[in-house]
């Protein structure tokens, strides 16, 4: 019974552990197997019989026990005076020589292509270290090549930015071949006042192009390496430049209080203008108000006279236009009423004219019977023989008078045109009324009229 017990609670144990085991060597088979890439990095994969592909795809893939080494597509380095693995800033002395110690970042891509890639694993072996101390090295070249260009003091005030896209240049193209030359420092002077001249470096250029001529390719640019991002974190300058810097504070405060001085001065002289000018405005502006006032009164009269004036005018205007009407009415009705009157003179004159006319014309015709009469008794005296003496002288008398009389009714005048209380030729109204009165004792008036009825 003992026995059999421990062997059925020893049983458990063994069986669990073969479990383990099955499972321990079935990962390590899994793993052995199939690899991860993942999408930041690249892998350089070795086969067992030493075959090498370069894995750039991400995710899972057959690894068949293969060796790998993994590459990040970026690495970041900084380089900073306190670090870990030490002091890692750089030293770069300017060309006035001062110095100071950079610390700083550089950010890279790893190659892309494989051959590059197969190149810069068998260099490094995925050995960070290894490609850190490589760029620090070409990069403490680029810094000290790059200082000379400038002074500290250039260098702290306005040429830092030129600075580092200099270093950032020769870290991807390679070291610029360079030239000493003689180079006046602005703003320092010997004890003699004159301009300090220093050694300094200058880039040598291409004629045409006009760009930098580089001695040594960048062994970045070898690898297929290149710079994405390059900053100075810090650049702590030595006391020489501190004190050229206080040197230059000083002197630049004293230029600057100088300065204020003379920019106060021209502000109160300014001031003193500006208030001139102020009250010359001040003054200018009453007047042209004063100005402005009267004009508008004079202009306001000059409006109110000339429209009174032109009220005046076109009154006037108005009783004359009233006045010509009138007189045209006048004038008008004094016309109308003349020819009224000349035509009533001249329709009365007619009429008178007419009988005039014919009043001579019977007088003619009646002087002519009387004249045939008397011819006709003459011949029937004649022809009758039996006329008296006394007869015939009566009757010659008689003859002569109507002859007379009819002569002078021939020569009576007869008015073409007639007027009321006058006559006509130089004719009076005595003599009209006698030659009446000669017609009516003739008796040719009344023969006339017996001739008319």
């Amino acid at each position: 019974m003992s026995y059999d017990n421990q062997s059925k609670s020893g049983g458990i144990p063994f069986k669990l552990i073969g479990v383990i085991v099955v499972l321990v060597v079935g990962l390590l088979a899994i793993s052995g197997l199939t690899g991860k890439n993942n999408d930041q990095d690249w892998q350089v994969k070795q086969s067992l019989g030493g075959e090498v592909e370069i894995v750039s795809k991400p995710g899972y893939y057959y690894k068949g026990f293969s060796t790998v080494w993994t590459y990040p597509k970026y690495i970041q380095f900084e380089y900073l005076e306190k670090d870990a693995r030490g002091d890692e800033s750089v030293s770069v002395i300017f060309n006035d020589g001062s110095s100071a110690k950079f610390s700083t970042m550089i950010r890279i891509a790893t190659p892309i292509s494989d051959t590059e890639r197969r190149n810069f694993h068998q260099q490094f072996k995925a050995d960070e270290e290894a490609i850190a101390r490589a760029i620090r090295s070409h990069l403490i070249n680029c810094l000290r090549s790059t200082g000379p260009l400038m002074s500290a003091s250039e260098h702290q005030t306005a040429r830092k930015a030129e600075f580092n896209q200099v270093v950032q240049d020769q870290l991807s193209a390679g070291l610029y071949e360079m030239k000493r030359v003689n180079k006046k420092l602005e703003g320092q002077v010997d004890a003699k006042g004159e301009a300090v001249t220093v050694l300094a470096t200058e880039i040598l250029t291409e004629k045409d192009s006009g760009k930098p001529l580089v001695s040594q390719r960048s062994p970045l640019a070898e690898l297929g390496v290149k710079v994405v991002q390059f900053s100075v974190l810090d650049s702590p300058y030595d006391a020489r430049a501190m004190e050229q810097f206080a040197i230059k504070k000083d002197a630049f405060l004293s230029a600057e209080g100088s300065k204020a001085q003379r920019e106060k001065e021209v502000q109160q002289r300014l001031m003193v203008i500006e208030k001139g000018l102020r009250e010359k405005a001040e003054i200018e502006a009453e007047s042209n108000k004063q100005l402005a006032a009267a004009t508008i009164k004079a202009n306001q009269e000059k409006l109110v006279a000339e429209t009174l004036a032109n009220q005046e005018k076109i009154v006037a205007e108005t009783q004359a236009a009233k006045l010509v009407a009138v007189a045209t009415q006048t004038k008008l009705e004094a016309e109308t009423k003349a020819n009224q009157e000349k035509q009533v003179a001249e329709t009365r004159a007619a009429q008178e004219f007419e009988v005039a006319k014919l009043q001579r014309q019977a007088a003619e015709e009646n002087a002519k019977k009387q004249i045939v009469l008397a011819d006709a008794q003459k011949k029937s005296l004649e022809l009758g023989g039996a006329i008296s003496e006394r007869d015939r002288v009566l009757a010659e008398i008689a003859a002569n008078r109507d002859v007379q009389v009819a002569d002078k009714l021939s020569k009576i005048a007869t008015p073409s045109i007639v007027f009321n209380g006058g006559g006509a030729n130089g004719s009076s109204m005595t003599e009209n009324l006698v030659n009446i009165r000669l017609l009516e004792a003739s008796g040719l008036l009344n023969q006339m009229k017996g001739s008319v009825k």
